[in-house]
């Protein structure tokens, strides 16, 4: 069963590798402007985002937070978003927001790299390191995953009407569409407990070095 799950994702990003390759390019993109606009925020926004950061870390340090919190808020706006992601293949004309989405996540994870790294120097690499990229190893792979079947599927469709292909066959291509969406589904589980219960660990510990 994983054997064939793993050549079908195989054979998924070889057939769509032209797809894959224009998702990962739009989600440097947003990576890269979030970084570069870490730079042009004024000081005193900045300060602002640095205490928000701040209180959060003091939080997290007087537990504050349960890992059932953190969790509960992870998997909540990731499920929504990729929700969204689902929808908007459904819709068609909603591509275009896919794009936005894969654009945003790469947005804020450079915004976020680049702002404590800026902050905390050594530290913020540390975080970086130990309290950003664990779980963004999981989610960067699945939203790309997601983005690139939602305009795969939509092209699909899109395809059929215009061809205007006799028993096309819609609940097929649906079934394979929402299943690779619940494997999605399934792995930001993996992501938001590793965000929850594995992550606080470690920026508690880097934490007490910054406060």
């Amino acid at each position: 069963m994983p054997k064939s799950i793993i050549e079908f994702f195989k054979k998924h990003i070889k057939d769509n590798f032209f797809l894959y390759s224009i998702i990962l390019f739009c989600f440097l993109i947003g990576v890269s402007v979030g970084a570069f606009t870490v730079k042009v925020v004024n000081i005193h926004q900045k300060q602002e985002l640095v205490a928000y950061l701040r209180g959060f870390f003091r939080l997290l340090d007087e537990s504050g937070l349960t890992g059932l919190d953190i969790f509960k808020e992870s998997f909540s706006n990731n499920f929504q978003l990729l929700l969204l992601n689902w929808f908007m293949g459904l819709i068609l004309v909603g591509i275009p927001f896919v794009f936005m989405i894969i654009i945003f996540k790469g947005f804020v994870i450079g915004f976020t790299v680049g702002l404590i790294i800026e902050e905390f120097k050594l530290y913020g690499i540390l975080l970086f390191v130990f309290a950003i990229f664990p779980q963004n190893i999981i989610l960067v792979p699945a939203y790309i995953i997601a983005a690139v079947t939602s305009i795969s599927f939509a092209f699909i469709i899109i395809k059929a009407k215009i061809n205007k292909v006799k028993n096309f066959n819609y609940s097929r291509h649906f079934l394979i569409y929402t299943t690779i969406y619940l494997a999605v589904f399934a792995t930001i589980l993996i992501a938001s407990f590793i965000e929850s219960f594995i992550v606080p660990f470690f920026i508690k510990v880097i934490v007490r070095y910054i406060q």
